[in-house]
């Protein structure tokens, strides 16, 4: 029992150093793009988009940390002879197992409860406060400027006072047709919120030319949706990948699901399952791959756990999501078809490390 304590010990500080270590490589790496695709417009709007990134790559962070905690935990005790100890000692090597299991299984259901309950709703946030943002950066990019650009539109003026522009010239286009309007002023207002929100452009004095005509209106009014200044892809919210797994398990219990929603739900709530229990195969895999190659080489050791991180990774997101697209195989199957050539492999290493 001591010794399978201070093999616990060893692993949770391991999981730890991983962990920190993999943040300090990802999440600059995360603000970089997250400064980048916010526009910078405040520390406050990336520092609440950053945690909502940060959780949605926990699913696959952790049980990398996992994996490296393994194979560094196992592995220092094949460099540092003490697994010859733990032999001489009477104590079987497969019973120093019993750790890993016990850090793999809270990991496992928190990650899947995470997967199932927690992210679905992560994705949304982030659009939103994408929106928000896009929106933001319009509005001060416009505050005090005399030249305007907005979609493919461009709004010139001779002056400003607040959102009022004095000598107006717009080049717009509408319907795929390319218009000017020359104004005595132009009034800019944003109306609504988020994607609802709608830039509104008043103008006084207007003229409208075109190649064909030349149209006088006193007061017209111009209003451009931000959804279509700024484009996107609606999400559909009834996809199974932004729904909760209890939800889904809820309308797999009713008969009115159509057949082809009903095999989505059923391969993305094993899809999760799936992919929570990534830290039992990488125990699988780790602990051979620390007894074996750690003894020799370290630099061989992490090369081969990064490499099965890696190849699982692929092949979970390639092969799983082609096998459940195509309807070749069961949903069930298709969701853990990776995991399944994986556990072959991890059973085969282990009982060859540990009963040698």
């Amino acid at each position: 029992m001591r010794i399978q304590l201070y093999v616990l010990r060893q692993l949770l500080l391991s999981v730890a150093f991983a962990l920190a270590g993999l943040s300090v490589i990802v999440l600059p790496t995360i603000a970089i793009q997250a400064v980048n695709k916010l526009g910078a417009i405040s520390a406050g709007t990336v520092a609440r988009y950053l945690p909502l990134v940060v959780v949605e790559l926990v699913p696959y962070l952790l049980p990398m940390a996992f994996l490296l905690a393994v194979v560094a935990t196992y592995g220092r005790l094949a460099a540092e002879r003490e697994l010859i100890a733990i032999k001489m000692a009477g104590i079987h090597p497969a019973r120093l197992a019993l750790p890993g299991f016990l850090v793999a299984l809270p990991m496992a259901f928190a990650t899947d409860r995470l997967l199932g309950e927690v992210s679905p709703e992560l994705k949304y946030q982030q659009r939103k406060l994408v929106t928000d943002a896009d929106l933001s950066r319009l509005k001060g990019a416009m505050a005090g400027r005399n030249v305007l650009s907005f979609g493919k539109n461009v709004l010139k003026s001779e002056g400003n006072r607040g959102n009022v522009r004095i000598n107006v010239e717009l080049d717009m286009e509408r319907d795929g047709q390319r218009f000017k309007v020359v104004a005595a002023e132009a009034r800019i207002d944003f109306e609504g919120e988020g994607r609802d929100a709608a830039l509104v452009v008043r103008l006084k004095d207007a003229v409208i030319l075109t190649e064909e005509m030349s149209v006088s209106n006193a007061v017209p009014v111009i209003t451009w949706p931000i959804a279509e200044l700024f484009p996107y892809q609606p999400k559909d919210p009834n996809q199974a990948k932004y729904l909760k797994s209890s939800v889904m398990r809820a309308e797999l219990g009713g008969a009115a699901l159509e057949p082809e929603k009903r095999a989505q739900f059923h391969y993305e709530i094993h899809r999760r399952h799936a992919l929570s229990a990534t830290y039992l195969l990488f125990l699988l895999l780790g602990l051979p791959t620390g007894l074996v190659l750690r003894s020799s080489t370290h630099l061989g050791a992490f090369t081969g756990a990064v490499g099965y991180a890696f190849l699982y990774y692929v092949l979970a997101m390639r092969l799983g999501k082609v096998l459940g697209a195509t309807g070749a195989v069961p949903p069930l199957l298709a969701a853990w078809a990776t995991n399944g050539l994986f556990l072959v492999v991890g059973l085969f290493l282990s009982v060859r490390a540990l009963w040698r």
